[in-house]
């Protein structure tokens, strides 16, 4: 029992110092009381910046990749395993935010315009992504580019959220459609 303990605790202020560390690297703000796993991947690869709000946390496999844009979280959010937010056309996360594992957050897509050219030379449109405070991302969500969730959404396991939603909406499938909004009684 008392080396469980001690083995948490190390993993707890492991955690808590890797956070800290964070903030010594360019580009890389981590807030106060906010555990960086190990294992989870924090990059500004391409330029680009990302700021961590106070106590939130990045399990391990959690990746928070800029790509030259910038990734904003705000406080009190969670990043679960395997989780993958890119920055290239920004990505701003209101507080108190769960993103749960398996999650992509893609604020870019690909130019296909032409089918003489390759797909990768033709370009990105970035428009960024916006997620408002009290969300639910749940497992395996994928929310693309140019969309704004509204505060107090519910996002349903492997939903695909393709266009903005209605504050407090509880929203499912691909592409993701309201279904009810929370407050509502079910009957």
């Amino acid at each position: 029992m008392i080396f469980v303990k001690i083995v948490q605790l190390f993993s707890y202020y492991r955690s808590r110092i890797r956070g800290l560390l964070y903030n010594l690297y360019p580009g890389i703000h981590v807030g106060k009381g906010s555990l960086i796993e190990p294992g989870a991947k924090l990059s500004c690869q391409y330029g680009g910046s990302i700021t961590i709000g106070d106590n939130c946390v990045i399990f391990r496999g959690g990746l928070l990749l800029t790509h030259g844009g910038d990734i904003v979280l705000g406080n009190q959010c969670t990043v679960n395993p395997y989780a993958v937010i890119y920055g290239q056309g920004g990505v701003t996360i209101s507080n108190c935010v769960r993103i749960a594992a398996h999650c992509s957050i893609i604020p870019s897509n690909h130019i296909f315009d032409d089918p003489n050219q390759y797909i990768f030379q033709q370009g990105l449109s970035k428009k960024g992504i916006k997620i408002g405070e009290d969300v639910w991302l749940g497992s395996g969500v994928k929310v693309l580019d140019g969309v704004n969730i509204e505060c107090g959404c519910v996002i349903g396991a492997n939903s695909v959220v393709t266009k903005s939603t209605e504050p407090y909406g509880v929203y499912v499938g691909a592409p993701a459609r309201l279904i009810r909004t929370r407050g509502e009684t079910i009957k």
